[in-house]
């Protein structure tokens, strides 16, 4: 899913030719779908990632009852830290998204500012 992030200066460059190819290319729409595509897989992203913490955290949540009756279980136990370690995994992906989401908005704006202005938004996506 984080092929467009990987691609972003490839697609800028489609986007924003110089000046001798500017009339075979309208970078003002290119632009313009280069950021639809980006909010939009930023926003699957985002929610798939929030889902799968919520998930991670319910079945933790399920397990600490259990914690007190299983505490000598080395296999609950085992399975207790793997569990916590993939919600820690999880919120570490959240991160390393916000990061990727930044700079490809970095290198996107830098690139489009002359040709296209995002909608401003009315609230942070997640």
């Amino acid at each position: 899913m984080r092929t467009i992030d990987d691609k972003i200066v490839y697609e800028l460059n489609l986007a924003t030719p110089t000046q001798s190819f500017r009339s075979e290319v309208d970078p003002k729409a290119h632009c313009a779908d280069l950021y639809r595509q980006l909010t939009q897989i930023y926003n699957e992203r985002g929610t798939l990632i929030q889902r799968c913490v919520e998930e991670a955290r319910e079945e933790l949540k399920g397990m600490q009852s259990e914690i007190v009756k299983r505490r000598d279980d080395p296999l609950f136990m085992r399975k207790v830290r793997s569990e916590q370690s993939k919600v820690r995994e999880l919120q570490n992906e959240s991160s390393i998204e916000e990061i990727i989401r930044e700079r490809s908005l970095k290198v996107f704006y830098e690139k489009c500012h002359l040709f296209y202005k995002p909608p401003q938004p009315t609230s942070k996506p997640q």
